[in-house]
């Protein structure tokens, strides 16, 4: 369950920690086992949610030597042991000792809250040259999980023909980056009316279709695939008909990512004959390894022009109207709640 609690300000842990002031997400407690939060790998003790927050520096370890007290920071949850195979060839989010299972707001005290203690590494200061302020810094973690869906899809041509399937946050900002760098040929697959609305508020110039509208117009290009097929797939929505479907409308040297987070028990069927003939290529992506300089960067290049919080229905609530910042998330009226403190 989901209960707010109050509790005495944690001191800078060690030397290489430091303690924030959080200007981001804000702060409760949950207790494991809640059929609230599905089956999302959490802590079996009570622990503060929140793995998405940026905020002020109050306090440093005595080892601290690239952070000083007053700047501004986005906090990465995830670290890597940087010991086992994993680390040590390049991919922390497979790490074997922490990586997620020790992830900040999952595992560890997370920015659901005033003040939060996090490991000096995995504070990121934000550069005075981006001039990004704390309301687009809590953006950040967000858009470094998309950063690493970009990074292994690699360079994208500009005739290349994209589908985005789902138009939560997450989609929504895939498009929005897709148009920043220049992308014309984009459709985005969604059911619901209020998430397609917030595509044509954002002026992409893209299509938003209702599934059977994108069944329709892929089965007219199904006809010819070499020159009407799909070159992207990219997954948002964790649903596994559609990602079983969009596969077959891939042309040849069509990538197929996943992003989406299906039910552990979902299952899709693709034909071996065509990965073969086709050269098709299937990935995921999980988390953020080595991604936050880049995101923060992102972040700050979408700018306001992107990530609006009115175009993209975000709201901002104090922290003691948690339960109604849920509720308005669970139904689907805004696709982000942050929990603002004053600075």
């Amino acid at each position: 369950m989901l209960q707010g609690i109050c509790r005495q300000v944690p001191s800078c842990a060690g030397a290489r920690g430091l303690r924030l002031h959080v200007c981001g997400k804000g702060g409760r407690k949950v207790k494991p086992g809640s059929e609230q939060w599905g089956n999302y790998p959490t802590a079996e003790h009570d622990v503060t949610l929140g793995h998405e927050f940026c905020g002020l520096v109050v306090e440093i370890g005595a080892d601290v030597k690239t952070l000083k007290v007053g700047n501004k920071v986005t906090v990465d949850p995830y670290r890597g042991c940087y010991k086992c195979r994993y680390c040590a060839g390049g991919n922390p989010q497979f790490c074997m000792h922490e990586g997620p299972r020790n992830a900040l707001g999952f595992f560890l005290d997370g920015g659901w809250a005033e003040y939060c203690v996090a490991p000096a590494q995995q504070v990121h200061r934000i550069s005075a040259s981006l001039n990004l302020g704390l309301d687009l810094a809590c953006l950040v973690e967000t858009l470094s999980t998309i950063q690493h869906g970009i990074d292994r899809i690699g360079v994208v041509p500009h005739d290349a023909n994209v589908l985005i399937i789902g138009a939560g946050i997450i989609g929504i900002l895939y498009a929005c980056i897709f148009h920043l760098h220049g992308h014309k040929s984009l459709v985005v697959s969604e059911p619901s009316a209020e998430r397609r609305a917030r595509i044509e508020v954002l002026e992409l110039g893209y299509r938003a279709l209702t599934p059977d509208q994108t069944r329709e117009v892929m089965t007219e290009a199904a006809r010819d695939l070499d020159h009407d097929g799909l070159d992207y797939v990219i997954d948002c929505s964790g649903y596994a008909p559609a990602v079983e479907e969009a596969f077959q409308w891939l042309r040849k040297g069509g990538h197929l990512c996943i992003f989406g987070v299906a039910p552990p028990t979902a299952k899709i069927s693709i034909s071996p004959n065509q990965m073969f003939h086709k050269e098709l290529t299937v990935l995921g992506t999980l988390t953020n390894p080595f991604c936050y300089p880049k995101a923060t960067a992102l972040t700050a290049a979408l700018g306001q022009r992107y990530l609006s919080y009115e175009k993209l229905a975000i709201e901002t609530f104090e922290l003691d109207q948690y339960e109604t910042a849920l509720s308005r998330l669970a139904s689907g009226v805004i696709s982000k709640a942050v929990f603002k403190f004053p600075e």
